[in-house]
C-alpha cells in the first residue's frame, strides 16, 4: 500500500508516491504544504515493475536518468535514481532539487510528477523531453540557428528564470545540457545545485560547469546572487551562435584567463574581487589579445551583442535581471 502525495503548488494531475509502511514508521505525520491520501496499490506499483525502462538517458554525479514507459498509462516518462541511499522520507523532501521543484510550477520549468522510495533507493519521475540544447546543436552540426530560433530559445529561458528568481530560488547549473527542448519548448532542469536566494552565505565554491560560471563563483567568493544565473544565460546565448562556448577555459586560472581576453581586465573599484585576479594572475602586468564579442559572433546582431555584453558583466551589480533581459531590444527584433 501507497500513500499518495499532492503538493499544493502543482496541478491536480501531480502526486508524489510515498510508502503507505514507510509513513506508519514515522507516526503518519503529514508533509507540510502537502496532503496524504491513502490508497491500496498492488506489487504492480512498485516502481521497477510499474515502468518500464527503455534506454539511460544520462549518467551524472548524484543519480542516473532513464527513459521510461508506464505500462499503467503508457506515457513516456524520465526516471532519475539517486545514487546514495534515503533511509529516511524526512531527508528526501529535505533534498535542495525537492524543495525547489515543489515550489516551482512554470512552463518552461521540467515537472516533477512522482517521487517513489523503496528499498532505500529514491527516484524521481519527470515528464520527458526529446533533447538537450547540447545535443541539438551537436546534430545541426555546421546549419547554425537562425536569431529566430535563438530568440525564442532564450526567452522561454529567461521567463523560466524570471518565475524562479521571484520565487526565491537561483539555479546555478545553467547550461545547454540542463536546458531540455521537445518541439522547440524549453525547459529548465536539473535543480540539484538550486539555492534558496533567502539562504545565508557561505555558498558552495564549486558550482556550475566551468565554461558557464560566473566570475565571482571562480574566485569562490562566498556570498553570491541570481546574478551568476545570468551570467550563465549570456554565455549560453553567445554559443547559440557560435556552436561553441564563449569562455572555454581548461582549468579555473584559464577560465580567467579567456574571460579576460574576451571583456577586458576588471575594475577593482566596482568588482572588489578584481584585486583576486590580479593576485592570482598578475594580470596588472598582463597584456591580453583583445578579441571582442562582435568578432567572435559574426553572425550576430548588434542587439544580441549588446545583451551579451552586458550579461556578461564583470560587476554582477551590472548584469540584467531576468525581466529586464527579457525586456531588452533583443527580443523586439522582427
Amino acid at each position: 500500500m501507497f500513500l499518495t502525495f499532492t503538493t499544493t503548488n502543482h496541478s491536480k494531475h501531480e502526486k508524489l508516491l510515498v510508502p503507505l509502511y514507510f509513513m506508519l514508521q514515522h507516526n503518519n505525520t503529514p508533509i507540510k504544504g502537502g496532503v496524504y491520501h491513502q490508497r491500496s496499490i498492488d506489487h504492480s506499483f512498485i516502481i521497477m515493475e510499474r515502468y518500464k525502462f527503455l534506454e539511460e538517458l544520462g549518467d551524472g554525479t548524484c543519480g542516473s536518468v532513464y527513459k521510461a514507459v508506464n505500462l499503467e498509462t503508457y506515457e513516456v516518462v524520465a526516471v532519475k535514481k539517486m545514487k546514495r541511499k534515503f533511509y529516511y522520507w524526512e531527508e528526501c523532501m529535505n533534498l535542495r532539487e525537492v524543495k525547489a521543484l515543489r515550489k516551482l510550477n512554470h512552463p518552461h520549468i521540467i515537472k516533477l510528477k512522482e517521487i517513489a522510495r523503496e528499498h532505500n533507493e529514491l527516484f524521481f519521475i519527470f515528464e520527458c523531453m526529446d533533447h538537450n540544447l547540447y545535443q541539438i546543436m551537436k546534430e545541426r552540426e555546421q546549419r547554425p540557428f537562425s536569431e529566430g530560433e535563438i530568440r525564442s530559445f532564450m526567452s522561454q529561458m529567461l521567463q523560466g528564470l524570471s518565475h524562479m528568481h521571484k520565487n526565491g530560488y537561483f539555479h546555478r547549473d545553467l547550461k545547454p545540457e540542463n536546458l531540455l527542448v521537445t518541439n522547440n519548448i524549453l525547459k529548465i532542469a536539473d535543480f540539484g545545485l538550486a539555492r534558496e536566494v533567502a539562504s545565508m552565505p557561505p555558498y558552495t565554491e564549486y558550482v556550475s560547469t566551468r565554461w558557464y560560471r560566473a566570475p565571482e563563483v571562480l574566485l569562490q567568493s562566498s556570498s553570491y546572487t541570481p546574478a551568476v544565473d545570468m551570467w550563465a544565460v549570456g554565455a549560453i546565448l553567445a554559443e547559440l551562435f557560435a556552436f561553441s562556448p564563449l569562455f572555454p577555459g581548461e582549468s579555473e586560472i584559464d577560465q580567467l584567463y579567456k574571460i579576460c581576453s574576451v571583456l577586458g581586465k576588471p575594475d577593482w573599484t566596482t568588482f572588489p574581487e578584481a584585486k583576486s585576479i590580479s593576485r592570482i594572475m598578475s594580470i596588472s602586468h598582463t597584456e591580453f589579445p583583445q578579441t571582442r564579442i562582435a568578432d567572435l559572433l559574426p553572425n550576430a546582431s548588434p542587439e544580441a551583442i549588446d545583451l551579451i555584453t552586458r550579461l556578461c558583466s564583470w560587476d554582477p551589480l551590472k548584469r540584467p535581471t531576468a525581466d529586464e533581459a527579457l525586456n531588452h531590444p533583443f527580443f523586439n527584433v522582427i
